[in-house]
């Protein structure tokens, strides 16, 4: 049977980097441990939530799964309620942002991390 956690692994140049990255827009480190020689870190939008990403490093994966496509980005829509203060943040954190556009009900943006793929945002 499924329950109701969600795991999400992401394929990154550096799970260091790329954990700093997410912890810089409100993300937790909820854990980090050394596998096979190589680093791998779970984060999430808080301690208790049944959503995480896990980090991996491309390298590593091209290693161990050379099936996978490394390249390819999941398509992730996060639901804020301050989307223009997360917005602004991120600006002032450099990250790349498209603007926020007004969808009636709610407004979205979108952002890319390090690796430069791109996730989606919506908010009120």
């Amino acid at each position: 049977m499924f329950t109701d956690k969600l795991n999400v692994m992401l394929y990154v140049n550096d799970v260091k980097e790329s954990s700093l990255f997410w912890q810089s827009i409100g993300f937790v480190e909820k854990s980090a441990q050394e596998m096979e020689g190589t680093m791998v870190v779970e984060i999430a939008p808080t301690q208790t939530s049944p959503i995480a990403f896990t980090l991996y490093e491309k390298a590593f994966i091209e290693k161990m799964s050379p099936e996978i496509d490394v390249d390819s980005t999941p398509s992730v829509l996060f639901e804020v309620e301050e989307i223009d203060t997360l917005n602004k943040k991120m600006k002032e954190l450099s990250i790349v942002t498209g603007e926020v556009q007004d969808m009636g009900d709610v407004k979205v943006f979108n952002f890319a991390d390090l690796d430069g793929n791109y996730f989606a945002v919506s908010g009120k």
